[in-house]
């Protein structure tokens, strides 16, 4: 008995030892797999950032390459714009936020995409002979949405927007380079009208007109913060240019857009500095200041006495008399007076389609089916205001989709105000209020002009609408 006892107690030791170590075995080949999955899992993400940093620079590289060459190559441009497109389709699909993923700005997007299908079945229709045209305005319209990719891009960040400012500046004045010669200054200073070989004078003037708001605001902010000499003469440079290049294409619309654009920001500044103190301006600072509006706008009106007046003949004046008298069969067929005609025409055409319009490309047959000279219908295809065009287009539909994306536009360089960005908050403001004005006198947002404009600053806008301001970018330099 005794001898069966030992060996049933070590049959026992033995199971307890053999469950024991196959128990520990377990949990030490399950930690092993924790582990690696740990690892894998550790390398996965580090594979996956690694990927994303890649697509996040090549995306930046594309960016630069839209911005800077869309004046000098239009090839390169778009190369880097389908470069661009793609990488922000890679970086949404791979966006681990939800909710910046699904944000409610998309919405617009995919109701004016909508809106686009629904108009071109009428057009196509309507218009058989101008349907593949209709296609290809209807992409450039859906572009202005691009927007938001620069944007997404951005972040939020200043710094970001400063680095495109400055390529998109210099990508302008590496053109003018290439396109102008002294020859051009010379005319444009005797008193002709020069364009600089680009599409015509009307868009050089606006080139002129946005590089010099952004230089004056660069160059006050360099005089505030007493920048380095080289950053205050660069910007006061870049300011003179655009002043003799804004005087020297003749364009009535930007001559309006920038008092009224200097006068407005004038208004906010005296606002912001009675609110919040920020500017530190006495009265009397502030008189100084109107005054000195005042008396620089009249010395540049006697200085430049020759250009006005040449640009307001007789026979415009005569109009604007006539139009204010609302004698409209009076009004000849001049500059002012077409503008004057065909708007008067497309408001009609406007109330019979009111809701979702006519198409983007039938601007060009409704003019031939207007009331119009044979000569007009020949040399002119738009109506010479971009609202009228957007409303003609995709109706009062089509104008809510994009007054909606413009005000949150606003809405996000009103920010740069609240975070003390106020140079750049006044910038980029004075530049939407300048590109505002100057578009009820001609269709810039149906050129590329208008394009880059509503793509590349409305994205600057609206990266701080879709992100807050960066906190890490409290300063500008």
């Amino acid at each position: 008995m005794h001898g069966y006892k030992t060996s049933s107690h070590v049959k026992w030791l033995n199971i307890f030892w053999s469950t024991s170590t196959l128990a520990a075995i377990s949990r030490i080949n399950v930690r092993k797999n924790q582990s690696n999955r740990t690892v894998n899992s550790m390398i996965s993400s580090i594979n996956l950032d690694g990927w994303r940093q890649k697509n996040y620079w090549l995306g930046w590289l594309a960016i630069s390459i839209y911005a800077f060459f869309w004046l000098i190559d239009l090839d390169i441009s778009r190369a880097g714009e389908s470069l661009f497109i793609l990488c922000f389709v890679i970086a949404w699909f791979s966006e681990p936020d939800k909710h910046l993923k699904r944000h409610k700005i998309f919405i617009l997007l995919l109701v004016f995409l909508g809106l686009q299908i629904g108009v071109y079945f009428f057009a196509a229709e309507r218009f058989p002979e101008f349907s593949d045209s209709q296609v290809k305005a209807g992409r450039h319209m859906a572009k202005l949405f691009l927007c938001i990719a620069i944007a997404w891009w951005l972040k939020g960040s200043t710094r970001s927007v400063l680095y495109l400012l400055v390529v998109l500046c210099a990508g302008f004045f590496a053109s003018l380079v290439f396109n102008s010669s002294i020859l051009d200054w010379q005319l444009g200073l005797k008193g002709y009208r020069v364009d600089f070989s680009y599409k015509n004078a009307q868009h050089t003037s606006v080139y002129f007109g946005l590089s010099l708001f952004l230089g004056f605001f660069w160059l006050l902010h360099s005089v505030f913060i007493k920048a380095s000499y080289s950053k205050t003469v660069l910007a006061l440079i870049i300011t003179v240019v655009s002043i003799i290049g804004v005087i020297i294409t003749q364009t009535r619309a930007v001559w309006l857009a920038i008092p009224v654009t200097l006068f407005c920001v004038a208004i906010i500044v005296i606002y912001t500095s009675f609110k919040s103190g920020r500017f530190k301006l006495s009265k009397a600072k502030m008189t100084a200041i109107l005054l000195g509006f005042m008396v620089a706008a009249g010395l540049g009106a006697v200085a430049f006495k020759p250009f006005i007046e040449k640009r307001f003949e007789e026979e415009e004046r005569q109009v604007i008399s006539s139009a204010i008298q609302g004698n409209m069969d009076d009004i000849s067929y001049s500059s002012i007076g077409n503008r004057l005609h065909t708007w008067t025409y497309a408001l009609e055409k406007i109330g019979e389609r009111p809701l979702t319009g006519w198409g983007p490309q039938s601007r060009k047959p409704l003019i031939d089916e207007g009331p119009f000279p044979d000569w007009i219908k020949d040399m002119y295809g738009h109506f010479h205001n971009s609202y009228i065009e957007i409303a003609l287009a995709y109706g009062l539909i089509g104008v809510l989709i994009f007054a909606v994306l413009t005000f949150c536009i606003i809405r996000g360089i009103v920010k740069l105000s609240k975070a003390k960005h106020d140079f750049l908050f006044l910038g980029l403001l004075s530049a939407f209020v300048f590109f505002a004005i100057v578009n009820f006198f001609e269709s810039y947002l149906i050129f590329r002009t208008g394009m880059y404009f509503y793509i590349l600053l409305g994205g600057m806008g609206l990266t701080f609408y879709l992100f807050d301001v960066d906190a890490r970018d409290k300063r500008i330099s």
